[in-house]
């Protein structure tokens, strides 16, 4: 037994203990579409399930003119898990359960799924050690730092679809609804993208895709293909193409967030940035630094004077904005007209 096809069919079949003991072939091959798994035809399916009882791994019966299957006995579902699951396995099953509910594709939350509810099960016997641990969920969180807005909801079976075509790298076919459009009277035109990865930022969910159409093109300035973000809750229809891609090889999520500032929007070249905090206001600098190469002293007027290389983004305008009159841009000189700018218009309005 090597395939992950292999280990799949034997994740799906039952044992003996289960209620429905036995599946049938076709019955398999659902399951494992239903999965994510693009099998293709039954008889392949067959071929490893004989496969797999010449290896002693699972076990067959007549039914007329069918086939039945079962696996061999092992570890399975709640019932043995939570014999076996120790507290502290509980816990983090559990807890892996609260946040990843969002981050992984359906093939493998159902794969794993006795796990969690042997994990849950364990944690409601009434054992000594059991309340630390049951109470350990109730004591952590995570907040967002920005002030919450209501976000918009994702398609439950767009993620799936998304989230299982990353997983497998398989191609999609997707209708996107761009913000810049507005809102159209007729559907998007489908769009073949490879999705390369999800990630979740300020509460939404996006999408890397590679678009398979706009390959490098060094005579016009663009030596890498093009990858671009796509929001999921824009997505208004996806599908598989049934037609799998071979994974680049030149792309690395950390590279494409941290060092191509994806995520940071409209990025510039990057620039010397010098500000001054009005009281306290950029105490917060000294534990978080903006840049790597950050200095700052204390000026002679009191203010707190910050300096260091930083990428001009959406993102970087959008935090300097936020602390309002506080904070003065020194220099790049480009900048501190922009902002001088935009607060004469905010000045305006705010006069009437």
């Amino acid at each position: 037994m090597s395939s992950t096809l292999d280990e799949a069919i034997l994740r799906i079949l039952p044992s003996e203990r289960d209620a429905i003991a036995w599946l049938s072939t076709p019955d398999i091959y659902r399951r494992l579409e239903e999965r994510g798994h693009r099998v293709g035809y039954v008889r392949k399916v067959l071929r490893h399930l004989s496969a797999l009882e010449r290896d002693k791994l699972v076990i067959s019966a007549e039914n007329g003119r069918e086939l039945l299957w079962q696996r061999k006995p092992w570890l399975q579902g709640a019932r043995d898990g939570m014999k076996l699951m120790g507290a502290s396995e509980a816990l983090a099953f559990h807890v892996l359960q609260q946040f990843s509910s969002n981050k992984l594709p359906g093939a493998v939350t159902r794969d794993i799924e006795p796990l969690f509810q042997a994990a849950q099960a364990r944690l409601a016997q009434e054992k000594d050690d059991n309340d630390v641990y049951r109470s350990w969920p109730e004591k952590i969180a995570s907040v967002d730092g920005t002030f919450a807005l209501i976000r918009p909801s994702i398609k439950p079976d767009v993620f799936q679809a998304v989230a299982t075509a990353t997983f497998y790298e398989r191609e999609l076919l997707v209708r996107y609804r761009a913000a810049h459009k507005g809102e159209q009277p007729t559907a998007p035109d489908e769009k073949a993208l490879w999705p390369l990865a999800l990630v979740e930022s300020a509460g939404v969910m996006y999408m890397v895709a590679q678009d398979p159409m706009r390959p490098p093109r060094p005579e016009r300035n663009k030596p890498e293909w093009l990858r671009s973000l796509y929001r999921l809750d824009r997505i208004v229809a996806v599908r598989e193409s049934g037609a799998p891609f071979n994974y680049p090889a030149d792309f690395r999520l950390s590279k494409y967030i941290q060092e191509d500032q994806a995520f940071s929007f409209q990025t510039e070249p990057p620039v010397r940035l010098e500000i001054a905090f009005m009281d306290n206001t950029g105490n917060h600098l000294k534990e978080s630094r903006m840049a790597k190469d950050q200095e700052s002293r204390m000026l002679d007027d009191g203010r707190f004077w910050v300096s260091g290389t930083v990428t001009p983004s959406l993102k970087l305008r959008w935090w300097l904005r936020s602390l309002g009159a506080n904070v003065e841009i020194l220099a790049p000189e480009s900048l501190r007209k922009e902002f001088a700018d935009d607060y004469k218009k905010l000045a305006k309005c705010y006069s009437r």
